[in-house]
């Protein structure tokens, strides 16, 4: 993919609506309700349920930039084995590559 992940190809390609899909994110917290270390969390968990390895990658390195530590992220994640080990497996590896990146 020309060294490039699939956001940044997708924002490219479809401008228009990956603008519009981060303003609805941005409204959905809007009053900042959830600081930001808590929004990655929460993501981290939705992201390790849905196995997607790309925006789990990126709300963990996110979750590390706010402070979080690797046993908040991976506490995150484990809350994925409510709905099955295979949707938490995934979270495990990437949360320690993105640690050494870090």
């Amino acid at each position: 993919m020309n060294g490039k992940n699939v956001w940044e190809i997708f924002n490219e390609e479809c401008p228009s609506v990956a603008e519009a899909y981060v303003k609805l994110s941005d409204e959905i917290n809007r009053d900042n309700i959830l600081d930001e270390k808590t929004t990655c969390l929460i993501l981290v968990g939705i992201y390790s349920t849905t196995r997607d390895p790309v925006a789990l990658r990126h709300f963990v390195r996110m979750a590390f930039n706010t402070g979080a530590t690797k046993k908040e992220i991976q506490t995150a994640a484990l809350l994925a084995f409510n709905v099955g080990v295979s949707s938490a497996e995934l979270s495990i590896p990437i949360i320690q590559e993105v640690e050494k990146e870090t």
